[in-house]
């Protein structure tokens, strides 16, 4: 096994989230915590660049480095607090309220990145303000072997032309269906991910939520099913753990191609479905590879 390595640019936070059954305060979140746990299970030795405010609990730093992530690029703001976000779902989990965001130490965050992590053969833009995407691409010294990009339908409606400079540099993007759309003005998927292919990216996953998620890559096509599980508890961080299990495959894989990236998507498929029965990250803390591989072989 060859093993690449990561290099993480993500948020770190505090959610509060609230579904027709259960409500939590202030439980890890952001897209970084999700994809450190969801990297953990790949021996890749992964580092992150983010940033964190003075309420930020030692112990939740600890459970970052336990996943053999090096953290020592994620900066501590002793004056201001940490990104807070808080939502209700409605019955179906399809509709979703945001509550509260509290951008805190985001509002101004600038990632440095060091000279140690300056050259990595996977950089994973999670899901944030394609400002601080564009610059983290900014500091790479050696173009990676692999660009992942993450991105949502607010970063789109409001700062399309920034992001489009964040896709232009990217080899790999992950959005949904409807955010593909809001991109390329086509509902069909395949002619979405040929106008997202002219913008940049060679390899294109489009979501499907429930219905699992189709790979791109100019004229070969993949369609992968999701993981029915028996009940979804909180949605919360599929997405983030989904692209993470695809990043920490991709670690282990000599070559980067539409194929290993087709065996990617089938651990990241995994990893979400076990992460969306549990509330928060609860689910992740104690999960093994055995677990994942167990149901990646339910997917075949």
């Amino acid at each position: 096994m060859s093993n690449k390595s990561l290099l993480i640019v993500a948020s770190l936070a505090y959610d509060g989230i609230e579904t027709s059954e259960h409500k939590i305060e202030r439980t890890l979140g952001g897209a970084g915590s999700f994809i450190c746990l969801s990297v953990k299970y790949f021996n890749c030795n992964p580092s992150i660049i983010s940033v964190v405010g003075y309420d930020f609990l030692n112990e939740d730093l600890e459970i970052l480095k336990s996943c053999g992530v090096d953290i020592s690029g994620i900066e501590i703001i002793k004056d201001d607090k940490t990104f807070y976000w808080s939502c209700i779902y409605k019955n179906n989990f399809k509709d979703r309220i945001t509550t509260k965001t509290e951008l805190n130490v985001m509002a101004n965050f600038n990632p440095v990145i060091t000279e140690k992590n300056s050259t990595p053969d996977i950089l994973l833009l999670g899901n944030l303000h394609p400002e601080i995407q564009l610059n983290a691409i900014k500091q790479i010294k050696k173009k990676p072997e692999l660009i992942i990009l993450d991105t949502m339908n607010y970063w789109i409606e409001n700062f399309w032309n920034t992001l489009k400079e964040v896709i232009n540099k990217s080899d790999l993007i992950s959005i949904n269906d409807e955010e593909s759309e809001m991109i390329t003005g086509e509902k069909d998927l395949e002619k979405a991910a040929k106008a997202l292919h002219k913008m940049g990216p060679k390899f294109v996953i489009i979501k499907k939520a429930a219905d699992g998620a189709e790979l791109f890559n100019f004229d070969k096509r993949f369609k992968s099913i999701a993981f029915k599980v028996d009940k979804v508890v909180d949605p919360t961080g599929a997405g983030d753990c989904f692209i993470g299990g695809i990043a920490g495959y991709l670690t282990q894989s000599k070559n980067i191609s539409f194929d290993t990236i087709k065996s990617a998507i089938a651990y990241g498929t995994s990893i979400a479905s076990y992460n969306v029965e549990n509330m928060g990250t609860k689910n992740l803390l104690n999960l093994s590879i055995n677990d994942i591989k167990t149901r990646i072989n339910k997917l075949n």
